[in-house]
């Protein structure tokens, strides 16, 4: 992981010193602007990916995003690439010639990896980030489209940087999405409990885990088949995200589990969100045949890490782990039941 988020950082970094350097050598005035402007937008990006290397060089960035080692080798090269494009030929540039070598700057960043990697950022940062590096790319659209004007071959270069950092953000969606709720998926528990992990250990702040399986769910698809089992686990998405904060993580993990990863949440306060979505799930009432209609109740296992400040990151197996024990607890009470909470603290002796 030390290795792609330093192939960040250096793209980052190539990136705006060749802006730096064509800015010098531009020779329209808004043009060079522009360069200026784009300069500072990749050495505030830089700057991300330079505070998330302290946070792994200091152990707390927990190792967790599950496309790293597919992205190293192809962000290592699209560093070096950079790299020599910012060490150019020193000849003068005119607005034309600027914004045609912004644009190619830009699309050899566009990597669908920093989509991805931005989820990494501290809690609550990342949708702020996504929006700058939007913006980022939307001045330059704005720019190219201002210069060139509609229609004109040298203008299709912004519907390129506009559609391919659309198209890398819709791929993240996607590829951290359950298909038929819409809910995150393990891949996106992984991004988020990764960044919460890292966040716990460092200010040694609460983070809950609350695990829901459904009970008796097999027999929904024996009895009422697939379609009826389809459309209670989308009410139950949707219950269940109607019942949880804005700052929580509602995810789907397997065919009737469900787990909500709740910051900043402690044992007690995890206990009374569990049954308010118990609650809520037992009032679902979904549509079967004619007038009838199925009811649901679940079980709910829970988890809190509770550990000091400056202490490792947790990692997400051994969360899972206590939420399962909490879990078989549930299960053992009976139907529609809620466990006590496994609390994960470490003691000083430890």
């Amino acid at each position: 992981m030390r290795e792609i988020l330093e192939s960040c950082a250096r793209i980052d970094e190539a990136a705006e010193a060749a802006y730096l350097d064509m800015q010098t050598r531009c020779t329209e005035t808004n043009a060079a602007a522009l360069l200026g402007h784009l300069a500072a937008g990749k050495a505030v990006h830089a700057g991300w990916w330079r505070e998330l290397l302290e946070e792994w060089d200091a152990g707390r960035l927990a190792d967790a995003w599950p496309g790293a080692v597919d992205a190293e080798q192809d962000l290592a090269a699209t560093a070096s690439a950079l790299a020599l494009l910012a060490a150019g030929a020193p000849s003068a540039l005119d607005a034309r010639e600027a914004l045609m070598a912004a644009a190619r700057i830009e699309f050899l960043a566009l990597d669908p990896v920093f989509a991805e990697l931005i989820e990494l950022s501290e809690p609550g940062l990342a949708h702020a980030r996504h929006e700058s590096f939007d913006a980022h790319i939307g001045a330059l659209a704005a720019a190219i489209d201002d210069h060139f004007g509609p229609g004109s071959p040298d203008a299709f270069m912004s519907t390129v940087l506009r559609r391919t950092r659309h198209n890398n953000r819709a791929v993240t969606r996607f590829a951290m999405r359950d298909a038929l709720t819409g809910l995150g998926n393990r891949r996106a528990l992984a991004a988020q409990a990764g960044q919460w992990a890292a966040w716990s250990a460092r200010y040694g702040g609460a983070m809950s885990f609350v695990v829901l399986d459904i009970d008796e769910f097999r027999s929904v698809n024996d009895v009422w088949g697939h379609g009826v089992g389809d459309r209670a686990l989308v009410a139950l998405a949707d219950a269940i995200s109607s019942t949880v904060r804005s700052a929580d993580l509602v995810t789907r993990l397997g065919s009737d589990e469900f787990i909500v990863l709740a910051p900043e949440l402690e044992p007690d306060g995890a206990q009374v969100l569990a049954g308010r979505l118990l609650a809520n799930i037992r009032a679902l009432r979904i549509p079967t045949e004619g007038d009838a209609y199925l009811t649901l109740t679940a079980s709910a296992g829970i988890a809190t890490v509770f550990d000091p400040p400056d202490s490792q990151p947790r990692s997400l197996d051994d969360v899972l782990a206590a939420t399962d024990r909490s879990l078989a607890a549930a299960k053992a009470a009976g139907r529609d039941s809620i466990a006590d909470p496994v609390v994960l603290v470490t003691r000083p002796e430890e």
